[in-house]
């Protein structure tokens, strides 16, 4: 039972376990809150279960539909409009535009594909919905009928919702129940409803347990005492995901007879840290409160369910054996669900076909520069064609090569070896080099024929409309097709050739780059879709 000593024991033991791990408790509750509430809002709610609330959400919907009828709304009103409505507070989804138009958008940025999504995404202060809009404007140019997207949006709302957002819970309350007694508990276990396909029952579990808190919510006395009796299914279902949805329900119901009211009590208790975070806008919760809230929310959990536990018939306390979670001393090693690891295919770079670690030679980097320098000329082109179906020769040389590209394939082969074997620090490695090099050949042809072959002003997280965002990700992407794929194949495929005429074919192609970069120094290629009208080109192409 719930006695006042043992409410007060609750919050010395929570209070000593978000100390014990401090930094790493309100890490997880800053991602849980991003994730519940689709990275906006965060900083002003909470990170409990996505249904608990003493209001009902079922009667928002009723209520605001009585107001649409006394004011007349309902004749006016799409059965379109009415559904989307009914999602929105049912499923709590963020009430976006129901136009599928570019005005709900920002106007910041007005060039490339990023910038689309950047703009559609906080236009509607939705992932989902800016996601979905923006593949419309940049492969259909907006054309797609406003209710499809609208649709689309709904359905895969609710799949988060249920998938994402309900279960996300359980992953919390399970690392929490760990972490009181396992020194090393890590993250990861925010994951635990997607290790060893558990997350079709979690996922049913917590939906049946929102729909029928929902209903209840109705009565309004009904739903208060229903909160506090399905309180402990996202603890039951974190220590046990394998439980019978029907058992879950049950555990919780008689483990929390007799103090339903003493648990609401202990919420009670915690009003100030409640008032606190509102008159500080939630920073407090941020850095304190939401954390020591969930420390005392998971040791309540245990501190009931050792006192009720043995009552229990033997159908149901079969399903509470994880007795691990239930040491009286805290241990030092990780516990053993923390070893699981996701049903999730991982790339292991040495099972690769190609040797990426091999030195080239002389001939093989020539080689290598031009067919880069060649790629590249082909890519801008067919972009050129693509957006205007003209053919223009593009690039600063006359030649069909593009040495920019040449040069950074070039780079990656020979600064970043180093770091082949680190995947991570290569696509860093690559963006950095990449984009020094876009930045400084750009500074030096404006410098130096006052002109400009690329220009990414308007573009999302462009620097001086040298370099932006998206072209450096193509950049890092490009980097790992370089280093573990492509140039190992074209090297293969280059060394079958005959080596003399392969020094014959290299000397060629040098004789006539260094003509062209002379002729190209003296009269640089210049013109229509080459240095002008390109920042209008390319938002014409990608909005």
């Amino acid at each position: 039972m719930l006695t006042k000593q043992i409410r007060r024991d609750i919050k010395k033991e929570g209070l000593k376990n978000l100390k014990r791990r401090y930094y790493m408790n309100i890490i997880i509750i800053f991602i849980v809150s991003v994730i519940i509430n689709g990275g906006y809002q965060f900083a002003t709610r909470k990170t409990q279960d996505v249904n608990d609330t003493t209001v009902s959400t079922a009667a928002k919907v009723v209520e605001e539909t009585n107001q649409n009828i006394l004011l007349g709304k309902d004749a006016r009103s799409s059965n379109a409009t009415i559904v989307w409505q009914f999602l929105v507070n049912v499923f709590e989804i963020d009430d976006v535009p129901l136009s599928a138009t570019k005005g709900a958008a920002s106007t910041k940025y007005c060039g490339g594909v990023a910038s689309v999504f950047v703009n559609e995404i906080t236009g509607s202060q939705s992932y989902i919905f800016g996601i979905i809009n923006g593949v419309n404007q940049v492969l259909f140019k907006g054309k797609i009928a406003s209710s499809i997207v609208i649709f689309v949006f709904a359905i895969l709302s609710i799949l988060l919702f249920v998938f994402v957002k309900n279960v996300i819970v359980v992953g919390k309350n399970r690392y929490f129940l760990e972490q009181r007694r396992y020194h090393e508990t890590g993250p990861g276990e925010l994951l635990f409803p997607y290790k060893n396909k558990r997350l079709k029952n979690i996922a049913f579990i917590m939906f049946l347990k929102y729909i029928f808190q929902v209903f209840w919510n109705i009565t309004i006395v009904g739903g208060f005492i229903k909160r506090y009796e399905y309180l402990l299914i996202p603890y039951i279902v974190a220590e046990n995901p394998e439980i019978d949805p029907k058992d879950a329900f049950e555990i919780s119901k008689k483990l929390m007879y007799g103090d339903k009211w003493k648990a609401f009590v202990v919420e009670c208790s915690l009003l100030p840290w409640y008032l606190l975070s509102y008159l500080t806008y939630n920073i407090s919760a941020l850095f304190f409160s939401d954390a020591y809230i969930e420390c005392i929310r998971a040791e309540m959990y245990m501190r009931i369910r050792a006192e009720k536990k043995d009552t229990l018939e033997l159908r149901l306390r079969k399903w509470l054996n994880d007795d691990m979670l239930d040491i009286d001393h805290v241990e030092e090693g990780e516990h053993p669900s923390g070893k699981e690891v996701l049903d999730i295919p991982t790339l292991d770079i040495h099972t690769l076909k190609y040797n990426y670690m091999r030195k080239y030679p002389f001939l093989s980097l020539v080689q290598l520069f031009f067919t880069y320098s060649f790629v590249g000329w082909l890519w801008e082109m067919s972009l050129y064609i693509a957006a205007t179906g003209k053919f223009v020769n593009r690039g600063t040389m006359h030649g069909p090569w593009l040495p920019i590209y040449g040069c950074g394939g070039l780079l990656i082969i020979l600064l970043l070896k180093p770091l082949r074997e680190k995947p991570p620090l290569l696509f860093a490695g690559t963006v950095a080099v990449c984009g020094t090099v876009e930045y400084v050949t750009s500074w030096f042809l404006e410098k130096m024929f006052n002109a400009k072959w690329w220009d990414y002003t308007g573009y999302f997280l462009n620097v001086n409309g040298r370099i932006c965002f998206e072209g450096l990700l193509v950049f890092g992407m490009a980097g790992f097709a370089f280093t573990y794929i492509l140039s190992p194949m074209i090297d293969d495929f280059y060394s079958k050739i005959n080596k003399d005429k392969r020094r014959v074919a290299c000397g060629i192609l040098i004789v006539l780059f260094v003509m062209d970069l002379i002729w190209s120094a003296l009269s640089p290629n210049v013109g229509a879709g080459i240095t002008d009208k390109l920042v209008q080109l390319f938002r014409l192409f990608y909005i």
